[in-house]
């Protein structure tokens, strides 16, 4: 507020400027466990559920779903593109299909095409997406699911990357993540990754390891101290 009285000229200088502000983590992730997948795509409508696993699927944010045509569908290579104009960091990127996201994709882009729609997804009404708060707030209401945002599906996605053993390189990648520290509050959530790089080394230095003679007192590797006279 005293930076902004400076540039309206009401103040010459701002007096809490050495003031250190804390560190605040908020960063939430919430991801949507196996049995609250099966129940909120059951209380999702046609139209929502389609959209609602191919976020699951994709990691797409919210606009980027809604921005989907047919064109970026490329089926020959299995992939799914995001155009620069409506990825948040102005750069375009794709996602390789799983086979549940092929099946899903295969009758929206004939129905886009035969039907000449400017986007893939459309809502009840039979119009594009601009909002989808409201239907998906009920389908998770109906499901009985607290705490959930549409925003958690790309939360989901992510999760189920680094639980899967994906490296967190690969995770940016497909995020569309600008910086890897964004990512990385992800890497926690994979208890055995850590574990399985332990026991790689493991296989991979132990048989030149001095410490596999640990039925010894390893006093070959130990300085050697002169006796005393």
């Amino acid at each position: 507020m005293y930076n902004k009285a400076i540039l309206w000229k009401r103040a010459r200088e701002n007096p809490v400027r050495e003031v250190q502000l804390p560190r605040v983590d908020n960063a939430r992730i919430r991801f949507l466990e196996p049995d609250e997948e099966r129940r909120l795509l059951a209380a999702c409508d046609q139209q929502l559920i389609d959209l609602v696993i191919t976020g699951l699927h994709t990691g797409f944010r919210r606009n980027e779903l809604f921005s989907l045509t047919a064109s970026d569908i490329d089926f020959p290579r299995r992939l799914v593109w995001v155009r620069a104009a409506y990825a948040k960091n102005a750069t375009a990127r794709s996602v390789p299909m799983t086979k549940t996201l092929e099946d899903l994709l295969r009758p929206r882009v004939s129905a886009s095409l035969r039907n000449n729609s400017a986007r893939l997804f459309l809502n009840q009404r039979g119009q594009p997406y601009i909002s989808c708060h409201r239907a998906f707030n009920r389908a998770a209401k109906h499901a009985d699911i607290h705490d959930l945002h549409f925003h958690d599906l790309r939360h989901t996605f992510a999760s189920r990357l680094v639980m899967s053993g994906a490296d967190i390189r690969t995770v940016q990648e497909l995020m569309g993540h600008k910086t890897i520290s964004m990512t990385l509050r992800y890497a926690h959530l994979s208890a055995g990754h850590k574990q399985r790089a332990m026991d790689t080394m493991d296989v991979t230095f132990s048989k030149k390891s001095p410490a596999i003679s640990h039925n010894t007192a390893h006093s070959e590797y130990l300085p050697q101290i002169p006796k005393a006279v």
